[in-house]
């Protein structure tokens, strides 16, 4: 029996307190006309189509490969904005639907709403508004929290006057953070002002402290668009002097979210596990300087004490990265091949999509700024340089295949991963760490560090000293 095409039927919600309800009614007739075999039903619920990429939408990506394997005869939505906010990710799909022969309808018709077209400009047209108008909800959505934020430390809302007050609890306390700020001058004086404050506070995290720094919410404006005094706010400081204090401190700030944020990856990626126990070491802050230390706390051998600062064991997991790129013997790393191959495909997805920003910038431009009915409007710049742009990313699209087959085939992979390493090694820590480090463990006078593929390192030291600020390690 010759396969049936499907027809597709998605509908969409961007909250769980929306209702899919009047999306069912209204293909409810085109579903009535079908055979039931030929209906594939497929509901997003709670998905917002701004926040959320198109990779980031696990059942929009079902739909896309039933149209790379030709299974969709029609895809019915109630209108495009269920399909994509977002104008690039709608144009992308408006490119396959229309190479695969797929047939779109929106159910929804009658209501104001366009039919689907085969015209590229004018869905490119409508495709732009979509995005432009989820924009708008988004910006309205946005320009109300933080006005009239549901919570915020230091404030107490009066819900039937609107009224911000401050809190008498930590009225006092808060007012003390403003004024020591003006005081510090390095990360470190600014880390160990946060962790004081937040004990006082009791703020879970550090960014609660300096979102609070440079929110002009506590100086009683709105500052996105122009100057906008809160009336219904009760400030914590002057507008004058929030200005001196972003002007003073403002690059500070920036270093000390900066600096956490690259802190977090760290912790995350050595997770390193107590020689003795085997179990894994807890991370710890000072509270003099932003950079903390991995420990173990396991009183079962509390007289050996297990502690590395996780600056040091960076220096050292760096040093053994330029060890192992110097003495690794590729040729017997063919079988570490998919594992690589994964590492290298997210690099190469991270190109294609900042290519991708830089298309629907372009594209925007054309559309915006042409004349439809010109006859010559191929020749646009714009339009020439998103077209030249979407040759690179599938240029790097048809680089990562033949990578994969590469790869797969256990072919040419020692000049791939030599090159990387030797191209990225301060770049990429995250993806070296994955490809070469197995394990770390560490011990009161040393550490031990397991390296995959180990059987392939050619001539290469087992002991490798580490001369740090206080002690060696082995």
């Amino acid at each position: 029996m010759e396969f049936e095409k499907l027809h597709v039927f998605f509908r969409r919600v961007s909250t769980k307190g929306q209702d899919i309800a009047t999306q069912e009614a209204a293909d409810l007739s085109y579903r009535e006309s079908l055979n039931p075999d030929e209906v594939m039903i497929i509901n997003e619920n709670a998905v917002s189509a701004n926040k959320k990429s198109i990779n980031d939408r696990p059942e929009m990506q079902k739909i896309i490969s039933l149209i790379k394997e030709d299974k969709v005869d029609t895809i019915y939505a109630f209108d495009r904005t269920r399909l994509f906010r977002d104008f690039y990710d709608g144009m992308e799909f408006t490119d396959l639907v229309l190479k695969h022969e797929v047939k779109i309808v929106f159910t929804s018709v009658g209501n104001g709403h366009l039919p689907a077209s085969d015209n590229i400009f004018m869905e490119g047209l409508l495709s732009l508004f979509s995005d432009i108008e989820g924009k708008n909800i988004a910006r309205r959505s946005g320009e109300t929290r933080r006005r009239y934020p549901p919570q915020l430390l230091g404030y107490r809302n009066d819900k039937e006057t609107k009224k911000y007050s401050k809190d008498s609890d930590k009225k006092e306390v808060i007012e003390q953070f403003f004024s020591a700020l003006t005081e510090i001058n390095t990360i470190d004086e600014l880390h160990s002002l946060i962790k004081t404050f937040q004990k006082d506070l009791k703020c879970k995290s550090e960014m609660s402290l300096i979102n609070m720094a440079r929110n002009p919410f506590y100086a009683g404006h709105d500052l996105v668009k122009g100057i906008n005094k809160l009336r219904h706010v009760d400030p914590y400081l002057s507008l004058e002097t929030f200005d001196q204090l972003q002007k003073a401190k403002d690059e500070l700030f920036k270093a000390y979210v900066n600096t956490m944020e690259q802190i977090n990856v760290l912790v995350k990626l050595f997770s390193p596990t107590c020689g003795y126990c085997k179990k894994t070491l807890n991370y710890r802050q000072e509270n003099t300087s932003v950079y903390g230390f991995f420990i173990c706390s396991n009183k079962a051998h509390r007289k050996v004490k297990v502690k590395i600062p996780i600056i040091e064991l960076q220096k050292i997991v760096e040093q053994v990265f330029q060890e192992v790129a110097n003495k690794l013997d590729y040729k017997k790393l063919c079988s570490h091949s998919l594992e690589s191959f994964k590492n290298i495909k997210r690099q190469t997805e991270s190109e294609i999509s900042i290519i991708e920003l830089q298309i629907k910038e372009f594209m925007e431009e054309f559309l915006l700024g042409s004349n439809q009915y010109s006859e010559d409007w191929k020749m646009d710049p714009r339009y020439k340089k998103a077209n030249h742009l979407k040759e690179e990313k599938q240029q790097l699209v048809n680089n990562l295949s033949q990578k994969e087959m590469l790869l797969e085939n256990n072919k040419d992979i020692a000049q791939i991963v030599e090159k990387y390493l030797n191209n990225r090694s301060r770049v990429s820590l995250p993806l070296l760490y994955s490809l070469i480090i197995k394990q770390l463990i560490i011990y009161e006078q040393g550490l031990d560090i397991e390296v995959f593929a180990f059987d392939y390192l050619q001539n290469m030291q087992t002991e490798l000293i580490y001369e740090g600020d206080e002690s060696a390690w082995i």
